[in-house]
């Protein structure tokens, strides 16, 4: 199952270090860099919101995360 990691702006659009937190949030859930984002914008263009879905790792039968070297 995919987690969806969503920030939104606190003002009307998004600053710099909202969306470095945006990066750093989806990264640090297991984004590896190929996600596509969705967003909405302002009729200015400037980003109000920033969606990533990223895929859960794989789990065994217990519901723990496998190994790494498995």
């Amino acid at each position: 199952m995919a987690k969806q990691i969503r920030h939104t702006a606190t003002d009307k659009t998004m600053t710099l270090s909202e969306l470095a937190a945006f990066v750093q949030d989806a990264l640090n859930s297991g984004a590896d860099g190929t996600e596509r984002l969705k967003s909405n914008v302002a009729f200015s263009g400037r980003v109000k919101d920033l969606t990533v879905e990223v895929a859960a790792p794989p789990q065994d039968s217990l519901g723990a995360k496998a190994p790494d070297w498995a």
